[in-house]
Protein backbone atom coordinates (compact mmCIF):
# COMPACT_ATOMS: atom_id res chain seq x y z
CA UNK A 1 0.00 0.00 0.00
CA UNK A 2 1.10 3.78 -0.96
CA UNK A 3 2.39 5.57 1.60
CA UNK A 4 -0.25 8.45 2.94
CA UNK A 5 0.98 11.42 4.78
CA UNK A 6 -1.49 14.16 5.87
CA UNK A 7 -0.45 18.00 6.75
CA UNK A 8 -1.20 21.27 6.28
CA UNK A 9 0.04 25.02 5.88
CA UNK A 10 -0.78 28.72 5.85
CA UNK A 11 -0.23 29.81 1.63
CA UNK A 12 1.86 33.32 2.11
CA UNK A 13 -1.27 35.30 0.29
CA UNK A 14 -3.42 38.17 1.58
CA UNK A 15 -5.80 36.85 3.00
CA UNK A 16 -3.96 34.00 4.34
CA UNK A 17 -4.89 30.79 3.21
CA UNK A 18 -5.32 27.40 5.38
CA UNK A 19 -4.43 24.33 3.27
CA UNK A 20 -4.58 20.66 4.39
CA UNK A 21 -2.66 17.80 2.24
CA UNK A 22 -3.22 14.40 1.61
CA UNK A 23 -0.37 13.01 -0.31
CA UNK A 24 0.50 9.71 -1.24
CA UNK A 25 4.15 8.33 -2.23
CA UNK A 26 4.03 8.06 -6.26
CA UNK A 27 0.78 9.76 -6.88
CA UNK A 28 -0.72 9.51 -9.97
CA UNK A 29 -2.69 12.80 -10.44
CA UNK A 30 -3.12 15.72 -7.80
CA UNK A 31 -6.84 17.10 -7.28
CA UNK A 32 -7.73 20.29 -5.33
CA UNK A 33 -11.01 19.94 -3.49
CA UNK A 34 -12.65 23.10 -2.63
CA UNK A 35 -15.48 22.84 0.42
CA UNK A 36 -18.74 23.58 0.71
CA UNK A 37 -20.85 26.82 2.02
CA UNK A 38 -21.02 26.55 6.29
CA UNK A 39 -18.24 24.03 6.54
CA UNK A 40 -14.60 23.32 5.81
CA UNK A 41 -11.71 21.43 4.62
CA UNK A 42 -11.94 18.75 7.83
CA UNK A 43 -15.19 17.37 6.41
CA UNK A 44 -13.85 16.45 3.40
CA UNK A 45 -10.66 14.40 4.63
CA UNK A 46 -12.10 11.11 4.50
CA UNK A 47 -12.88 11.55 0.67
CA UNK A 48 -9.47 12.78 0.23
CA UNK A 49 -7.67 9.58 2.14
CA UNK A 50 -9.82 7.39 -0.37
CA UNK A 51 -8.40 9.16 -3.12
CA UNK A 52 -5.23 8.86 -1.94
CA UNK A 53 -5.66 5.08 -1.32
CA UNK A 54 -5.60 5.61 -5.25
CA UNK A 55 -2.75 7.02 -6.19
CA UNK A 56 -4.23 10.76 -6.11
CA UNK A 57 -2.95 13.36 -4.12
CA UNK A 58 -5.52 15.92 -2.68
CA UNK A 59 -5.34 19.73 -1.35
CA UNK A 60 -8.03 21.21 0.72
CA UNK A 61 -8.18 24.48 1.27
CA UNK A 62 -10.39 26.53 3.57
CA UNK A 63 -12.25 29.31 1.26
CA UNK A 64 -11.59 32.61 2.75
CA UNK A 65 -13.63 33.67 5.79
CA UNK A 66 -13.99 29.82 6.15
CA UNK A 67 -12.29 27.26 8.57
CA UNK A 68 -9.07 28.23 9.80
CA UNK A 69 -8.51 30.65 6.98
CA UNK A 70 -7.88 34.61 7.36
CA UNK A 71 -10.71 36.87 6.17
CA UNK A 72 -14.25 38.14 7.28
CA UNK A 73 -16.02 35.43 8.15
CA UNK A 74 -18.69 34.33 6.18
CA UNK A 75 -18.12 37.70 4.19
CA UNK A 76 -17.21 38.62 0.78
CA UNK A 77 -17.54 41.64 -1.19
CA UNK A 78 -17.46 40.48 -4.41
CA UNK A 79 -17.34 37.12 -5.89
CA UNK A 80 -14.27 37.72 -7.68
CA UNK A 81 -12.18 37.62 -4.31
CA UNK A 82 -12.67 33.71 -4.50
CA UNK A 83 -11.97 33.20 -7.75
CA UNK A 84 -8.69 35.29 -7.42
CA UNK A 85 -7.88 33.63 -4.61
CA UNK A 86 -8.62 30.09 -5.97
CA UNK A 87 -6.41 31.64 -8.97
CA UNK A 88 -3.19 32.14 -6.60
CA UNK A 89 -3.63 29.16 -4.88
CA UNK A 90 -4.17 26.84 -7.96
CA UNK A 91 -0.51 28.79 -8.70
CA UNK A 92 1.03 27.53 -5.64
CA UNK A 93 -0.88 23.41 -6.26
CA UNK A 94 0.71 23.77 -9.67
CA UNK A 95 4.37 24.68 -8.44
CA UNK A 96 4.08 21.28 -5.72
CA UNK A 97 3.31 18.71 -8.85
CA UNK A 98 7.04 18.11 -9.80
CA UNK A 99 6.14 14.91 -11.71
CA UNK A 100 3.99 16.79 -13.98
CA UNK A 101 0.52 14.36 -13.25
CA UNK A 102 -3.15 15.46 -14.39
CA UNK A 103 -4.26 18.35 -11.82
CA UNK A 104 -7.64 18.54 -11.45
CA UNK A 105 -9.90 20.95 -10.16
CA UNK A 106 -13.37 19.69 -7.89
CA UNK A 107 -15.92 21.05 -5.22
CA UNK A 108 -19.07 20.63 -3.48
CA UNK A 109 -21.84 23.33 -3.94
CA UNK A 110 -20.34 26.18 -3.02
CA UNK A 111 -17.05 25.29 -3.75
CA UNK A 112 -18.13 23.38 -6.89
CA UNK A 113 -19.60 27.14 -8.44
CA UNK A 114 -16.11 28.86 -7.62
CA UNK A 115 -14.26 25.91 -9.14
CA UNK A 116 -16.52 25.87 -12.15
CA UNK A 117 -15.98 30.19 -12.71
CA UNK A 118 -12.85 29.92 -11.82
CA UNK A 119 -11.66 27.46 -14.47
CA UNK A 120 -14.07 29.61 -17.20
CA UNK A 121 -11.55 32.55 -16.83
CA UNK A 122 -8.24 32.00 -14.31
CA UNK A 123 -7.13 28.56 -14.47
CA UNK A 124 -7.42 25.89 -16.86
CA UNK A 125 -7.26 22.15 -15.28
CA UNK A 126 -7.21 18.87 -16.71
CA UNK A 127 -10.24 17.96 -15.36
CA UNK A 128 -13.25 19.29 -13.60
CA UNK A 129 -14.95 17.35 -10.33
CA UNK A 130 -18.31 19.08 -9.60
CA UNK A 131 -20.13 17.42 -7.01
CA UNK A 132 -23.76 19.26 -5.80
CA UNK A 133 -22.55 22.77 -8.05
CA UNK A 134 -24.72 25.33 -6.79
CA UNK A 135 -25.57 27.07 -10.21
CA UNK A 136 -29.19 27.53 -8.96
CA UNK A 137 -30.85 27.55 -5.58
CA UNK A 138 -34.27 26.68 -4.84
CA UNK A 139 -34.41 29.93 -2.70
CA UNK A 140 -34.37 33.61 -4.83
CA UNK A 141 -35.35 36.77 -4.44
CA UNK A 142 -37.80 38.52 -6.30
CA UNK A 143 -35.86 40.26 -8.75
CA UNK A 144 -37.04 44.10 -7.83
CA UNK A 145 -36.22 42.85 -4.44
CA UNK A 146 -32.78 41.44 -5.59
CA UNK A 147 -32.10 44.78 -7.52
CA UNK A 148 -32.74 46.77 -4.76
CA UNK A 149 -30.50 45.09 -2.48
CA UNK A 150 -27.96 45.13 -4.59
CA UNK A 151 -27.97 48.64 -4.67
CA UNK A 152 -27.77 48.95 -0.90
CA UNK A 153 -25.41 46.55 -0.56
CA UNK A 154 -22.16 49.02 0.47
CA UNK A 155 -24.58 49.64 3.38
CA UNK A 156 -26.26 46.85 3.99
CA UNK A 157 -24.03 44.19 3.15
CA UNK A 158 -22.54 43.12 6.43
CA UNK A 159 -25.89 42.76 8.13
CA UNK A 160 -26.18 39.17 8.98
CA UNK A 161 -29.14 37.54 10.33
CA UNK A 162 -30.44 37.07 13.81
CA UNK A 163 -30.99 33.24 13.43
CA UNK A 164 -28.00 30.80 12.19
CA UNK A 165 -28.29 29.25 8.90
CA UNK A 166 -30.60 25.88 8.78
CA UNK A 167 -28.89 22.66 8.42
CA UNK A 168 -31.78 21.16 7.01
CA UNK A 169 -31.59 19.83 4.30
CA UNK A 170 -27.74 19.16 3.83
CA UNK A 171 -27.63 15.38 5.16
CA UNK A 172 -29.89 12.67 6.09
CA UNK A 173 -27.04 11.80 8.39
CA UNK A 174 -28.26 13.30 11.67
CA UNK A 175 -24.59 12.65 13.50
CA UNK A 176 -23.22 15.31 10.35
CA UNK A 177 -25.71 17.64 11.00
CA UNK A 178 -25.25 17.81 14.60
CA UNK A 179 -21.50 18.21 13.93
CA UNK A 180 -22.08 20.98 11.77
CA UNK A 181 -24.33 22.71 14.19
CA UNK A 182 -21.79 22.07 16.80
CA UNK A 183 -18.56 22.68 15.14
CA UNK A 184 -16.75 26.41 15.90
CA UNK A 185 -15.69 26.61 13.10
CA UNK A 186 -18.16 26.74 10.46
CA UNK A 187 -20.06 29.34 8.93
CA UNK A 188 -23.59 29.88 9.60
CA UNK A 189 -24.17 33.84 10.06
CA UNK A 190 -23.34 34.64 6.32
CA UNK A 191 -23.82 38.36 5.76
CA UNK A 192 -26.17 39.82 2.93
CA UNK A 193 -23.13 41.06 0.88
CA UNK A 194 -22.34 37.53 0.44
CA UNK A 195 -25.97 35.76 -0.21
CA UNK A 196 -26.28 38.85 -2.81
CA UNK A 197 -23.06 37.96 -4.29
CA UNK A 198 -23.41 34.17 -4.47
CA UNK A 199 -27.13 34.89 -6.34
CA UNK A 200 -24.98 37.36 -9.08
CA UNK A 201 -22.77 34.91 -9.44
CA UNK A 202 -24.95 31.78 -10.57
CA UNK A 203 -26.23 34.23 -13.14
CA UNK A 204 -23.10 34.20 -14.81
CA UNK A 205 -23.44 32.89 -18.53
CA UNK A 206 -21.54 29.61 -19.30
CA UNK A 207 -19.67 29.88 -22.51
CA UNK A 208 -19.04 26.47 -24.11
CA UNK A 209 -15.93 28.07 -25.43
CA UNK A 210 -14.17 29.00 -22.23
CA UNK A 211 -14.14 25.43 -21.07
CA UNK A 212 -11.41 23.48 -22.23
CA UNK A 213 -11.13 20.20 -20.15
CA UNK A 214 -13.71 16.79 -19.37
CA UNK A 215 -15.76 17.23 -16.18
CA UNK A 216 -17.92 14.86 -14.28
CA UNK A 217 -21.59 16.63 -12.24
CA UNK A 218 -22.79 14.66 -9.68
CA UNK A 219 -25.91 15.69 -8.18
CA UNK A 220 -28.75 14.39 -6.12
CA UNK A 221 -31.96 13.52 -7.24
CA UNK A 222 -33.65 14.99 -4.36
CA UNK A 223 -31.62 18.12 -3.60
CA UNK A 224 -33.54 20.64 -1.25
CA UNK A 225 -31.04 23.19 -1.39
CA UNK A 226 -29.85 23.02 -5.22
CA UNK A 227 -32.42 23.26 -7.67
CA UNK A 228 -31.07 20.39 -10.04
CA UNK A 229 -32.90 20.72 -13.24
CA UNK A 230 -31.37 24.06 -13.85
CA UNK A 231 -28.21 23.32 -12.47
CA UNK A 232 -27.73 20.48 -15.08
CA UNK A 233 -29.34 22.77 -17.87
CA UNK A 234 -26.77 25.20 -17.65
CA UNK A 235 -24.00 22.68 -17.09
CA UNK A 236 -25.55 21.29 -21.05
CA UNK A 237 -25.30 24.45 -21.86
CA UNK A 238 -21.67 24.82 -21.19
CA UNK A 239 -21.13 21.61 -22.94
CA UNK A 240 -20.67 19.59 -19.55
CA UNK A 241 -22.63 16.54 -20.75
CA UNK A 242 -21.20 14.00 -17.97
CA UNK A 243 -23.87 14.51 -15.26
CA UNK A 244 -25.09 11.99 -13.16
CA UNK A 245 -27.99 12.17 -10.17
CA UNK A 246 -27.76 9.57 -7.43
CA UNK A 247 -31.11 8.79 -5.24
CA UNK A 248 -30.95 8.59 -1.26
CA UNK A 249 -28.77 11.55 -1.21
CA UNK A 250 -29.55 15.22 0.09
CA UNK A 251 -27.70 17.85 -0.77
CA UNK A 252 -23.89 17.14 0.30
CA UNK A 253 -23.52 13.85 -1.67
CA UNK A 254 -19.95 13.76 -0.22
CA UNK A 255 -21.30 13.22 3.31
CA UNK A 256 -24.18 10.99 2.44
CA UNK A 257 -22.81 8.42 -0.27
CA UNK A 258 -19.32 8.23 -0.30
CA UNK A 259 -19.48 4.59 -1.50
CA UNK A 260 -20.81 6.25 -4.70
CA UNK A 261 -18.56 9.32 -5.60
CA UNK A 262 -15.48 7.91 -5.19
CA UNK A 263 -15.70 5.15 -7.41
CA UNK A 264 -18.23 7.26 -9.72
CA UNK A 265 -15.24 9.69 -9.82
CA UNK A 266 -12.49 7.12 -10.31
CA UNK A 267 -14.13 5.63 -13.12
CA UNK A 268 -14.47 9.03 -15.20
CA UNK A 269 -11.19 9.44 -14.27
CA UNK A 270 -9.55 6.74 -15.88
CA UNK A 271 -11.91 6.87 -18.97
CA UNK A 272 -11.31 10.63 -19.69
CA UNK A 273 -8.36 11.67 -18.06
CA UNK A 274 -5.83 8.54 -17.54
CA UNK A 275 -5.05 4.49 -16.62
CA UNK A 276 -4.99 4.34 -12.53
CA UNK A 277 -2.36 0.98 -11.93
CA UNK A 278 -4.80 -1.75 -12.06
CA UNK A 279 -4.44 -2.33 -8.36
CA UNK A 280 -6.68 0.29 -7.59
CA UNK A 281 -9.03 -1.15 -4.93
CA UNK A 282 -11.89 1.72 -5.52
CA UNK A 283 -12.77 0.47 -8.81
Amino acid sequence: MAKISVFAQYLPMQPRIYVRTVDVSHAHAQLMFLHASAVHSDYYLPLAINLAEAGIRVWLPDLRGHGRSHGARGHVVQFQDYINDLSAIWSAFLATNTASTPSLLGGESLGALIALLTSQAQVRPDGLFLVSPALRLHFQFHPVAFRLLWSLRKVLGRARPLKPLPMTGVSNNSQVVDLIEGDPLTNRYYTLSFLLNLLDAQHRLLQPQTLSCRSLALFSAQDPIVDVSQSAALLEKAGLNDTQFLDKALHSLVADSPERVVPLFLHWYQQHIERLPSSTSLL
